[in-house]
């Protein structure tokens, strides 16, 4: 025989089935104890109205039917007059009225002597009916006044008197059941208490031996739920909550739900060093890539040239372009700088190189100054700004530019790097778009390597909604559009 698991129940239906448990008995009590007091109520209700139903007879039938039947013979009226010459009600709507009320106690008491009552009551009204019909009769074959009288005060005021005496003992054997009642009642009473303590005492037990069980169902689940959001809370994502085979519940779902978003806590937490991993090896690559001993080369013997030239207001400058192109390079380790530092490290850079590359390079920045308080991953614009240079205005020899511009999308910023070199063909845009996606790996040596790890950069930190775009005809110039969010420094 299998025995009932409580923990194969949901919560809502345990506690439905501790208050069924509860309540169904109490319930029934209930019911039992109104049941008893309504039967017991309604007894001396009956009770009650016979005896103010007889008693009114009592008091009133005889003096109403002597009174009508001596007018009728001292005045000699039929019975069928009384109400039209003597104004007052005939003798056998009495009798009909008094026969009615008789019968319908008959059908009420709960006493067989009081029922005994009733019908030698019913049956002296039946002769009372006949003697009344005896005088009304002599009063209209004009009957001597010295018999009449003499029917009056044999046939009628006896019966009238012993109709009196047994409606009086009916109401006392009517009244005197009512201690019967009285006492069953109390009998009835001391049992139900009785019944009532030892149910009430089964239930108290059974329901606090269920509480138990089911209190114990629901916490120690949840116990070992909190034991195990403690252990992850401690940095333990391998850790399992109790899930238990068979039916499902909330505490099962809870666990296998809680199960779930550990692993994937997890899962992310990982993902998240991997990524933050990632982005420190691009950014040091980048940086690398920014410091390359060519560039430095270059820059220090430009340097050597100008001041042997004695050229010291262009030495000092390149040396101030040269200072603030690293100190915005370093940036103290932020991650991220303001717009303006990103515009004044491209500007030094533009600078510098414009003293290598005077014949051929010149630039416009038009960013304008609203977007200076909206921050920028660092170095984002300087690898975009060396490819347009390295891989646009040098191999066009003469007359190349660079325009940096911005435009306000709203929720965003859009930053264009657009230079009038020689551009890429189609099959060459297409490799820097793949580059760019993240569908080709880039080579440190070629020319997409810094672009690659820019857009790589803000799929990190911004996610793919924002990123960069690349636009390019052979022989006409590059564009490229950076769009990040809007975020205030």
């Amino acid at each position: 025989m299998k025995t009932l698991r409580l923990d194969k129940f949901s919560i809502r239906r345990r506690l439905y089935i501790m208050g069924a448990i509860f309540l169904i008995p109490m319930i029934m009590i209930t019911c039992f104890f109104l049941y008893t007091l309504n039967r017991f109520c309604k007894s001396y209700d009956d009770i009650v109205q016979n005896v103010t139903l007889a008693n009114r007879y009592n008091t009133v039938f005889k003096p109403d039917m002597d009174a009508v039947m001596y007018q009728m013979v001292i005045k000699a009226v039929s019975k069928e007059n009384t109400q039209a010459e003597l104004n007052l009600e005939s003798p056998d709507s009495m009798i009909a009225g008094a026969k009615n009320t008789f019968l319908l106690l008959s059908s009420t008491s709960t006493s067989n002597r009081a029922k005994n009552q009733l019908k030698i009551i019913g049956k002296l009204l039946n002769t009372l009916q006949k003697n009344v019909n005896n005088i009304d009769e002599s009063i209209l074959e004009d009957g001597t006044y010295d018999e009449n009288v003499s029917m009056l005060e044999n046939d009628i005021y006896i019966l009238t008197e012993l109709i009196q005496e047994n409606i009086s003992k009916y109401i006392y054997y009517e009244a005197a059941n009512m201690e019967n009642i009285s006492d069953a009642m109390e009998n009835e009473k001391n049992r139900v208490m009785v019944m009532s303590g030892i149910i009430i005492g089964t239930i108290v037990i059974f329901v606090t031996v269920q509480s138990y069980l089911i209190s114990v169902s629901i916490t120690e689940p949840i116990k070992q739920l909190v034991h195990a959001t403690e252990q992850v809370g401690k940095g333990n994502f391998e850790v399992i909550s109790y899930t238990d085979e068979g039916e499902e519940n909330e505490i099962i779902r809870l666990n296998t739900s809680f199960n779930k978003m550990t692993k994937r806590i997890g899962d992310l937490v990982e993902n998240i060093r991997t990524e933050q991993e990632n982005s420190k090896n691009l950014e040091l690559k980048l940086l690398q890539s920014q410091i390359n001993p060519h560039f430095l080369y270059n820059t220090l013997d430009n340097i050597v040239w100008l001041s042997e030239d004695d050229r010291k207001e262009d030495v000092a400058g390149l040396v101030t372009s040269l200072s603030q192109f690293f100190r915005t390079t370093l940036s103290g380790g932020k991650d991220f700088i303001s717009i303006a530092a990103e515009i004044s490290h491209i500007d030094a850079y533009l600078q510098i190189q414009s003293f290598r590359y005077r014949d051929i390079l010149s630039y416009d920045i038009k960013v304008s100054d609203k977007f200076d308080g909206y921050k920028i991953i660092k170095m984002t614009l300087q690898p975009i700004v060396e490819n347009a240079l390295y891989h646009g205005i040098k191999n066009k020899r003469s007359g190349g530019k660079i325009i940096i511009d911005a435009v306000d999308l709203g929720e965003s910023i859009k930053i264009i790097v657009s230079d009038n070199g020689m551009g890429m063909t189609e099959e060459q845009l297409q490799q820097c778009r793949d580059l760019i996606d993240g569908k080709a790996v880039p080579d440190e040596n070629n020319g997409g390597f810094g672009m690659a790890n820019v857009a790589e950069r803000l799929r990190l930190n911004y996610g793919d909604t924002y990123g960069i775009k690349i636009f390019s005809n052979y022989g006409e110039g590059t564009s490229v559009e950076v769009v990040i969010p809007k975020q205030e420094v």
